[in-house]
């Protein structure tokens, strides 16, 4: 008999609680399911570049946290925070930080993914719940968000450590980055080149810069929901906020 009312209750407290979210999510408007749409979206290719930067990157990630950042991020959670220097990381500016050092960055790849998914669940307000309307939503956090992801892509395909290497191997050809490290005077001497492995005519690698614009995209088309879209950044712009980022 106690086990028929426990399941009883089981059934009923599930009901409840899934009724309840049906009901949270009929009372959202049009803007705010959208925004949430976007918001999934742009999880789901965080998810994804993080797979493929540690692919290029394997020495670059702790290995161990692979799957707990990718639930983290898919579950939309907030419970990793990574510790550098003796002290827990919390804000995204702090991981962001870490993520460009030019010192040598023990999981560089998991700072960059943690920094800009606490940047985007901040943005999209996951940390207070269900947002009925898009009026809840604050305009200048979107165009803020849409102009760290522009120098954020621009700093992975750029900055370089102490030593000069690279930060992030993205676009780059295994025989570029050969090149830069390669005291030779002759580039066909280079391996990637030499085993016919790569040639000089083979294009860079964009998918990362794919995933980045689509991630632009639907920040951008939240941003024209609740308000105005960004402007695109001038040159100038673009220097102020990679000298503040």
């Amino acid at each position: 008999m106690k086990q028929i009312l426990f399941t009883l209750f089981l059934l009923i407290f599930t009901g409840c609680a899934s009724s309840s979210q049906k009901v949270s999510e009929f009372l959202q408007t049009d803007g705010a399911k959208l925004l949430q749409r976007d918001y999934q979206e742009i999880c789901n290719l965080l998810i994804e570049f993080k797979r493929k930067l540690d692919v290029r990157n394997p020495n670059a990630y702790n290995k161990d946290q692979t799957y707990y950042i990718k639930e983290e991020i898919k579950n939309s959670k907030e419970t990793l925070f990574y510790p550098h220097e003796g002290k827990y990381l919390k804000s995204y500016d702090d991981y962001l930080h870490v993520a460009f050092s030019k010192k040598n960055t023990k999981y560089r790849n998991d700072f960059l993914i943690l920094g800009l998914y606490k940047l985007i669940y901040e943005t999209y307000k996951k940390r207070e719940g269900h947002q009925f309307t898009s009026l809840s939503y604050d305009e200048e956090k979107f165009k803020k968000l849409y102009y760290y992801l522009k120098v954020i892509n621009w700093k992975i395909k750029t900055n370089k450590d102490e030593n000069d290497n690279y930060l992030f191997l993205t676009w780059q050809r295994n025989w570029q980055v050969e090149l830069q490290k390669s005291k030779t005077q002759n580039i066909f001497e280079l391996s990637s080149l030499k085993k016919s492995k790569e040639s000089l005519l083979d294009p860079s690698n964009f998918s990362f810069e794919i995933m980045m614009h689509q991630m632009f995209f639907h920040v951008k088309n939240s941003a024209k929901i609740i308000g105005e879209e960004p402007l695109e950044l001038s040159l100038d712009a673009m220097t102020s906020f990679v000298l503040f980022l």
